[in-house]
């Protein structure tokens, strides 16, 4: 089993809990096979991680593989933490829409078209 971010799923991979939106009912039960629909629904529900079965696991869909610039990375988190400095970062919602404003920053600078941001 592995907890793995909403970006990283691909249609095929098996559940391995169940995944519940924030009031506690059931999104799609473990065991089942995602396909691009529950995808599209997790996101809808703000659902940003599942567990899913190590063996569903393909590794050239981990975000490890993707080749970002690290010095571009850090440029684009120092802009957004300026932006975000007023904002409290302790809450899922603002971490969230930080870490995807410091994505599609990333996404604009140069050669870092190819960045995957949701």
């Amino acid at each position: 089993m592995r907890k793995i971010r909403l970006e990283q799923l691909t249609p095929g991979m098996k559940l391995a809990q169940d995944v519940v939106n924030f009031s506690g009912q059931v999104l799609l039960y473990k065991g089942n096979p995602l396909q691009p629909k529950d995808i599209k629904n997790f996101k809808a529900w703000g659902v940003l991680e599942v567990v899913v079965e190590s063996s569903s696991l393909n590794s050239s869909n981990s975000l490890s593989n993707n080749q970002i610039d690290g010095k571009l990375l850090v440029e684009a988190q120092n802009e957004m933490s300026n932006l975000f400095r007023h904002s409290n970062l302790s809450h899922p919602v603002i971490s969230e829409l930080m870490r995807l404003s410091t994505l599609n920053k990333l996404k604009q600078k140069p050669g870092m078209e190819n960045v995957n941001v949701y």
